[in-house]
């Protein structure tokens, strides 16, 4: 896969490559299941700590991705296992954690295995977890690798390392133009898009004049229920990049949080063709910010990242 051209966008005064981490990997052992199959990890967890005391650890990084220095990008923790854990568990502890992802991975030898949850649901595609994942293999599980397979929900995602970022390819999810015509400036607050598209039933795509239309954006959460798809996926020209990124939702439920994580799996086709050509530069517009510099192809697109190291620790059950 190759890393792009050597011209990226502004990347500031990053730090030098993150060293390999001395983070250990435990061994988890799965709960046993009932005859049926069912989990008894409440039953496993009870039995462990007023017998023997002792109970599961499992290492955790919480990273910013898309992110020039912490508290910046996207917030998200990943937990590298060494065999799965019942999905009652992993969903409990993505909701523990109430970060946008949480990365749960298992391999060895440069092929992992990759699940996303976000704080309400597993999600199919997750560009930042992608990144993540991959930045936990380099950095912490197999720091002399510069390739990695990530086997995912979605398909395989290649993932390479760059001298201070992460490159992932991902498959590409272009909206469609709408049958009929969808008025969404009540919802947007009174901001009227030049376009609205839309992404399956999941929600609509809103491209908007500029980079300040998309910063001022206040929903309208009554507006946004009446919808067909109550959530909305923004995007214009950008300032200081070729577009910009920004999702808005009348609740964070499972389905708006997934269209968060593969958001710009979805914008990268529409600027390809709007603008001619494969090498485009994001800002993720918010609160924490972020960037990417991405080259899109017709089916898929490698995008690359920084990601910060905020914090490691240790997960007991």
């Amino acid at each position: 896969m190759s890393s792009g051209p050597s011209e990226k966008p502004e990347r500031g005064d990053p730090s030098a490559p993150v060293e390999a981490s001395t983070l250990v990997r435990f061994s988890p052992t799965r709960p046993p299941t009932t005859a049926g199959g069912a989990s008894t990890t409440a039953a496993t967890r009870s039995q462990r700590s007023e017998t023997s005391g002792r109970r599961m650890q499992i290492p955790i990084c919480h990273l910013d991705v898309f992110a020039d220095r912490v508290f910046r990008g996207v917030p998200a923790v990943v937990c590298p296992l060494d065999g799965w854990l019942p999905d009652d568990i992993l969903a409990d502890i993505a909701g523990e954690h109430a970060k946008a992802e949480t990365v749960f991975l298992v391999g060895t030898a440069g092929v992992y295995e990759v699940r996303w949850f976000s704080r309400a649901a597993e999600v199919p595609l997750s560009a930042p977890g992608a990144l993540a994942a991959a930045h936990t293999v380099f950095h912490y599980l197999e720091p002399q690798l510069r390739r990695v397979q990530l086997l995912t929900p979605s398909g395989m995602i290649m993932g390479q390392r760059d001298t201070s970022s992460v490159l992932v390819d991902l498959p590409l999810r272009p909206p469609v133009k709408m049958l009929g015509r969808v008025d969404l400036t009540a919802a947007l607050g009174g901001i009227t898009p030049e376009t609205v598209m839309m992404l399956d039933s999941s929600c609509y795509v809103a491209v908007l004049a500029d980079e300040a239309a998309v910063e001022a954006v206040r929903i309208d959460r009554a507006a946004m229920d009446t919808l067909g798809r109550p959530v909305v996926v923004l995007t214009s020209p950008g300032d200081q990049s070729d577009f910009t990124a920004r999702v808005v939702a009348a609740k964070w439920g499972p389905e708006a949080l997934a269209v968060r994580s593969s958001a710009l799996c979805t914008l990268l086709p529409y600027w390809r063709q709007r603008l001619d050509r494969d090498d485009l530069t994001v800002r993720v517009v918010g609160q924490r910010g972020g960037s990417a510099w991405c080259s899109s192809g017709r089916d898929r697109a490698v995008v690359a990242a920084l990601v910060q190291r905020y914090m490691e620790g240790i997960i007991y059950l």
